[in-house]
């Protein structure tokens, strides 16, 4: 019994990822992207909180709770169409430390668990209130009075890319980067993936003559990635460093993370942050009707002469034909009607212009 309960102990002290208690209060609330809302409870119920991923379908006109919590789903009337199942996906999540030995406020892995046996981890950055995927973070310093150097310089780490916040499993990167930013340069240090155990140990990098120290290994998405070869601690074929621009990147207060300037992953919707309110931005979306599509032809061909007594004879008897132009009438005019009342807005409008040049000559005669 004592030798079970010390295996635990010591597999909770070497654990390589160290999950938070409470959601960070920068990740709750209604986050929008180009394709999707996702909702992150600030005060979930209970101790498996499952995330809520909702999909643009229709060219955005159509919003479809992809993933959230079948409690949830209970609460509201549920449309079953083309886009909508009768049931969604269920998925868990959990927000980790980004590093495994420093805790960065402003950046986090979020592990989606899909079942018992599949998961994935979502390392993401915060920044005034935007969402990133691709970003660098670094350990803070302090001079010998312990007041923290605000500074560009030193070792960035990178963070497994990946494709955001989905609704099904995603493949892990094979190769991050590293980089170390020495005034206006930087050095581009690779890691890959490896079976090697993790190791706080460092590597150096030495380029004409001068010694820079990296991490050896990265935690990031579940995975141990190395810029080293085995027990080696010495980084071989050192590329020369490229132009570092501080005007490319942007960065927090502390110069703890750094981020490619570019556009966001997700953007958190300002006075929004409860699950009604994303019901709400649903029920207002899906009650727009899409516009109708312009008609295969420009104004200027609208003179073609059309039979369209042949073609509805031609029709008439043609099953799915009819089917469809009922469909039509219920949901819109037809193209055909289109072209028409486009044909009678351009004669209005001639008519309309020539009476008021007629009028016009009249005033100058007079």
């Amino acid at each position: 019994m004592k030798k079970g309960f010390l295996l635990i102990l010591i597999f909770f002290i070497i654990s390589p990822v160290f999950c938070q208690e409470t959601i960070p209060d920068e990740l709750c609330g209604i986050w929008e992207g180009k394709d999707r809302f996702i909702f992150i409870e600030k005060s979930p119920d209970n101790k498996n909180p499952e995330i809520v991923i909702l999909l643009k379908m229709f060219y955005g006109y159509y919003l479809d709770f992809t993933a959230e919590p079948r409690a949830k789903r209970n609460e509201r009337p549920v449309v079953i169409n083309d886009a909508t199942e009768k049931d969604c996906e269920h998925i868990t999540f959990s927000v980790n430390d980004i590093d495994r030995s420093d805790k960065i406020d402003t950046a986090w892995e979020i592990k989606l668990n899909y079942s018992k046996r599949e998961s994935v981890y979502v390392p993401v950055a915060v920044l005034d209130g935007k969402m990133y995927l691709n970003f660098f973070v670094k350990n803070l310093t302090y001079d010998e009075d312990q007041n923290p150097i605000i500074t560009n310089n030193g070792f960035w780490r990178g963070n497994a890319y990946t494709e955001g916040i989905k609704a099904c499993i995603q493949k892990v990167d094979d190769n991050i980067p590293g980089f170390y930013v020495n005034g206006n340069e930087y050095f581009d240090v690779r890691f890959w993936r490896t079976d090697s155990d993790f190791s706080p140990d460092t590597a150096r990098l030495i380029y004409n003559d001068k010694l820079y120290e990296v991490y050896k290994h990265i935690y990031s998405a579940g995975t141990v990635y190395s810029c080293v070869t085995g027990r080696s601690h010495t980084i071989r074929n050192v590329v020369p460093p490229f132009a570092f621009k501080e005007e490319d990147y942007l960065f927090n207060e502390d110069k703890t993370l750094m981020i490619p300037k570019g556009e966001p992953y997700l953007v958190k919707v300002a006075d929004k942050e409860t699950y009604d309110d994303l019901v709400e931005i649903v029920r207002i979306q899906n009650s727009i009707i899409a516009p109708m599509p312009l008609g295969p032809f420009a104004d200027a061909d609208l003179d073609l002469d059309f039979h369209w007594d042949l073609i509805d004879e031609l029709e008439k008897y043609h099953k799915e034909i009819q089917a469809l132009r009922q469909r039509q009438k219920e949901f819109g005019p037809r193209p055909r009607d289109v072209i028409k009342k486009r044909k009678e807005e351009l004669q209005l409008d001639a008519e309309r212009k020539a009476l008021e040049n007629t009028s016009t000559s009249a005033t100058v005669a007079q």
